[in-house]
């Protein structure tokens, strides 16, 4: 009886769990990226919290769902989730997208260990050398079109990382504070071992889109939009990113 007990009271929590996940306005999706994001940070990183918090502003609730940025962006691009996280601006996304202000900025480079002492001055230099980058990322137009380049795809950072620290890669292209993090937290025998090399790949401000497969995705846009402008107006998003050890 007490095992029928228990397992009865588990099932209920387990249905309860599932109501709550349920009870959101929004369903939003990203892909777990590290301090931006990422179901593993407090309160799912700074630009999460940045973007919960405008629509709490306003009287509604997202919820975010972790996935592969490739699965994220396509699925987002068909509306089957109203909005996709942490986006640079391409302009042939317009189409299928509409964009939030900017929410915070992100910085690629390239990346190897000292010890190969590679150097260069442009991309066309790089052909020896494997490359590792992250399947669906846009790092630059003129780094994604050198189909001279040797690239190894790999589902995230961390895999990517993890392959420079045996030697399985040459280089690296990652952003600047991603690599930082996973290098502090999974890698640190790698903190002085690496070298950011001066050409930088992108230096571009990171949004919220919003699909406009939604019948509503200007409300969404207009809701996010007079949220957010309220937090900056009382200093909210510079106060999150100060308390997850950033600046804006």
């Amino acid at each position: 009886m007490k095992n029928l007990f228990l397992t009865f009271f588990l099932c209920l929590l387990s249905t309860a769990s599932s109501a709550i996940d349920k009870d959101f306005d929004y369903l939003f999706a990203t892909d777990s990226w590290p301090p931006y994001l990422g179901p593993e940070l407090k309160n799912g990183g700074f630009f999460s919290e940045i973007v919960k918090e405008a629509f709490r502003l306003k009287g509604k609730k997202v919820s975010i769902l972790y996935t592969s940025w490739k699965r994220a962006f396509e699925l987002t691009k068909k509306g089957k989730y109203e909005a996709l996280l942490g986006v640079y601006y391409l302009p042939e996304r317009e189409k299928f997208f509409k964009y939030s202000s900017v929410i915070s900025h992100s910085r690629q480079y390239l990346y190897s260990k000292k010890s190969r002492n590679i150097t260069f001055n442009s991309l066309r230099e790089l052909s020896p050398y494997r490359i590792g980058v992250v399947r669906g990322y846009h790092y630059s137009k003129e780094f994604n079109d050198a189909n001279y380049l040797d690239r190894h795809e790999e589902v995230n950072t961390k895999k990517i990382v993890k392959l420079l620290l045996i030697d399985r890669l040459d280089l690296i292209a990652a952003e600047q504070r991603v690599l930082k993090y996973h290098i502090d937290t999974a890698f640190p025998e790698l903190r002085n071992q690496y070298q950011q090399h001066p050409l930088q790949l992108q230096n571009k401000n990171l949004h919220l889109v919003i699909s406009k497969k939604l019948p509503n995705f200007m409300q969404i846009y207009e809701e996010f939009e007079a949220g957010f402008t309220l937090m900056k107006e009382e200093g909210i998003d510079k106060a999150i990113m100060h308390e997850h050890g950033f600046d804006l």
